[in-house]
């Protein structure tokens, strides 16, 4: 069984809008494009560890605080 973090789409739009950070800033700050922050903010998407950390850092909060953990039970 593997275990990989997931983003919360929802808590990264609030915790931006809170900071009042508008949406195109904060995805230059992260090194992402403001589209795939539209999708990973309605959970379309999910980025990877290193995008995680980086939004993260950018809201001054633990990763713990944006994502949650998925447990995969698939046989490899």
């Amino acid at each position: 069984m593997t275990t990989k973090r997931q983003i919360n789409g929802t808590a990264v739009r609030a915790m931006r809008e809170l900071l009042g950070v508008k949406h195109g800033i904060f995805a230059i700050d992260c090194d992402i494009s403001p589209g795939y922050l539209t999708n990973i903010e309605a959970g379309r998407k999910q980025p990877a560890s290193n995008v995680q950390r980086a939004i993260a850092d950018r809201l001054g909060v633990p990763l713990d605080a944006i994502t949650y953990v998925v447990h995969d039970s698939a046989a490899a």
